[in-house]
């Protein structure tokens, strides 16, 4: 009985260390199945992500580059308007200034209208004197010479103050 006992428990360890031994060769290939899967798996995904990445660094490039590129065209549209604005207050400067000259001169063509019209009541004063006193002396031929010139005189000094 010892010996069919050997052999029957013989036996139940023989099929207890295949099963043992299938069960362990069965969670090896589960387990290099699972790893090779999972690797494939992340790799696919590793390169999907890193063509993502290299998408958004250009995408992040070409934006800054734009960025650059607007920042200096607003700033050079920043010292045009300067430029402009600094243009404008200078030709306004030289508008008013302009103006007060052109007021100055009306006001100093006005003096001048009034003393022109002044000498012409004088001259015109004159000449009737000179009439009188030449119809009474009989030479009105040099009175008219004497009023012509004058006339010519005070004609020439305006003409000079202008």
């Amino acid at each position: 009985m010892d010996e069919t006992e050997g052999k029957q428990g013989w036996g139940i360890r023989r099929l207890w260390l295949v099963t043992g031994i299938l069960a362990v060769l069965f969670g090896v290939i589960f387990v290099t199945m699972t790893i090779y899967s999972a690797v494939t798996a992340y790799s696919e995904a590793n390169k999907d992500g890193l063509r993502a990445q290299d998408e958004c660094r250009n995408t992040t490039h070409l934006l800054q580059r734009q960025l650059t590129r607007t920042k200096d065209s607003l700033l050079q549209a920043k010292t045009q308007a300067n430029s402009c604005n600094r243009t404008v207050v200078t030709l306004q400067d030289s508008l008013e200034k302009k103006a007060s000259q052109a007021l100055e001169q009306q006001a100093r063509i006005r003096e001048l209208e009034n003393e022109v019209m002044k000498l012409n009541q004088e001259l015109e004063n004159l000449r009737i004197q000179k009439e009188t006193s030449s119809t009474m002396q009989g030479n009105s031929g040099s009175s008219v010479v004497v009023s012509s010139s004058l006339l010519l005189v005070l004609t020439m000094s305006l003409f000079l103050l202008f």
